[in-house]
């Protein structure tokens, strides 16, 4: 399917339009997090949208790739990565 997207623009327009909608779910649930004080206020949560977005199809694409990959695994890397306190790298 994403290789259809490159040359097919009604494949690319559906698959455009579902990520756009998840992204911005998410970043309105993490926009919610940043008010309360769950979320550093200093980080866009459009940009955690996406990269939580991302980690998602990655662990999609290894259970299709390689199998043997648990729902708790990704979720348990995410909360350990969410949680450190390290100094900004950028």
């Amino acid at each position: 399917m994403w290789t259809e997207t490159l040359r097919n623009d009604r494949p690319a327009a559906v698959l455009g339009d579902g990520y756009n909608g998840i992204r911005q779910a998410w970043a309105e649930l993490l926009g919610a997090y940043r008010a309360v004080g769950r979320m550093e206020a200093d980080v866009d949560p459009d940009h955690v949208a996406r990269t939580l977005i991302a980690a998602a199809q990655g662990a999609i694409a290894q259970q299709a790739l390689f199998g043997d990959v648990h729902v708790e695994a990704p979720e348990d890397r995410l909360r350990a990565l969410m949680s450190t306190r390290e100094a900004k790298i950028s």
